[in-house]
């Protein structure tokens, strides 16, 4: 009988052969597992009324926490803030329901797609708090669910709060292709700067078109204008007509009155696209 500190057994392994367990020494090495072991400690937090606890280990997904955390302990400190219920941490200027939707998406985890509703009052919090407080993944995370669940005018003014240059062009250029004019409320939520850009586009756009394009029938090509989708009261779509610019008869030609006005989208749209890229390059105004 060998006296080894090890001990062999035979299993049945996965494949059906013949596997081993072995028995180590009680002093051998183990390591934690990078994704599986969990630190189930939890962190008592206030915000306004209200308290939470939550696991610890959602919260070193933020750099802020995870900073906060890293701060050497008080020996002897039986009072340590966040160690109770008793003595939570508390963080002001922060709702407790914009808290909760932001732990709503964090638990949820990766796949907060497929698991959560994708709603405006639960994605926004959660993105604004996963801004401030650096959960760089979860942020990753809920921008594209943002794009699905805001308007135009609230995508600009997250934009302008979290800084995401990309949503502010490319609302804007929607807003100055749009048919309708800004209503009074949303000229109020957008202020001066964006209203400016607005109408100053819609009159540029508006005053080349009607300049170039006299009453007659136009096809794609020559226009510029796709055919498939005419929302503007001053164009209507023909078939078997002659382009009055190349002499081609075709399908699905536009036909321009001369009356009403052409909005930005159907001719142009490049250069209006240029445009409002450099207005918000140049920080969201007009430098003349």
């Amino acid at each position: 009988m060998s006296d080894t500190t090890s001990t062999n057994s035979n299993i049945l392994a996965a494949d059906g052969t013949s596997g081993k367990v072995v028995a180590t020494e009680s002093h051998a090495i183990v390591r934690q597992h990078e994704e599986f072991f969990f630190n189930d400690a939890l962190v008592a937090i206030q915000i306004e009324d209200t308290l939470f606890n939550v696991h610890k280990y959602q919260l070193l997904k933020s750099e802020t926490f995870s900073d906060m955390f890293k701060i050497p302990k008080v020996k002897d400190d039986k009072t340590e803030e966040g160690s109770s219920p008793e003595h939570p941490i508390k963080i002001e200027g922060v709702k407790a329901s914009d808290f909760a939707a932001l732990l709503k998406v964090l638990y949820a985890g990766q796949f907060c797609t497929h698991q959560l509703p994708p709603t405006a009052p639960l994605v926004v919090p959660a993105l604004r708090l996963a801004n401030m407080w650096g959960f760089s993944d979860l942020y990753s995370c809920l921008l594209p669910l943002a794009t699905k669940v805001l308007g135009d005018i609230d995508k600009v003014l997250l934009a302008k709060e979290l800084g995401i240059d990309g949503w502010l062009a490319q609302a804007h250029i929607r807003l100055c292709q749009r048919r309708e004019p800004l209503t009074t409320e949303e000229a109020g939520k957008l202020g001066m700067d964006s209203v400016l850009l607005i109408t100053r586009m819609r009159e540029q756009n508006a005053s080349k078109d009607k300049g170039r394009f006299s009453a007659g029938y136009y096809c794609s090509t020559c226009s510029g204008f796709s055919s498939s989708g005419t929302s503007n009261s001053a164009l209507t779509q023909y078939n078997n007509m002659t382009c009055k610019v190349c002499q081609t008869q075709g399908r699905s030609l536009v036909y321009y009155g001369g009356g009403g006005t052409i909005m930005v989208g159907t001719w142009g749209s490049s250069a209006l696209e240029a445009e409002v890229k450099k207005w918000v390059k140049d920080g969201c105004m007009f430098k003349d």
